[in-house]
């Protein structure tokens, strides 16, 4: 995986869009408000970043790490995020609406608030979320791998 400094980061995210960071290392960054969007992000190891606000429309994150990063109020939609680790991540009031996220992880992930309408959780792994308030139907959730201890949108508890 390729490593860049902080300047070689901030050079690259500044290029015209869209981009193509597959396989970059960017884990533990602060890309708050970072416009992304239509950006190629395959197998990219962003673990612990802070992505709160970004735009990431349209982008490819197709078997990134995202695990324990912060995604508050990011845009999401329509974003490809297939077997995507986000594995304990803060994605509150984030706006996943028509997202790909067929066997993506997202045990322990806190989507309270979030928008999942339209959202593929097909085989998705929801073990201990939090759903609690999301936008999305019963039957989205229902395709998911696992529920196990998950907090479904009305507030009740999967066992």
């Amino acid at each position: 995986m390729a490593e860049f400094s902080r300047y070689e980061v901030y050079m690259l995210l500044n290029q015209p869009k869209p981009l193509w960071l597959s396989h970059l290392n960017l884990s533990g960054m602060d890309l708050r408000g970072v416009d992304l969007r239509g950006a190629t992000l395959i197998k990219a190891d962003l673990t612990g970043t802070h992505l709160e606000g970004v735009d990431l429309r349209e982008a490819n994150l197709g078997g990134a790490t995202l695990q324990g990063s912060i995604i508050i109020g990011a845009d999401l939609r329509k974003a490809n995020l297939r077997g995507v680790n986000l594995r304990n991540c803060d994605l509150r009031e984030a706006n996943l609406a028509e997202a790909d996220l067929y066997e993506a992880d997202l045990a322990g992930a806190n989507l309270l608030d979030a928008n999942l309408g339209g959202a593929d959780l097909t085989n998705a792994n929801l073990t201990g979320a939090n759903l609690l308030r999301a936008n999305v139907p019963d039957y989205r959730i229902l395709r998911a791998k696992s529920l196990t201890g998950a907090t479904m949108p009305d507030g009740t508890r999967s066992d």
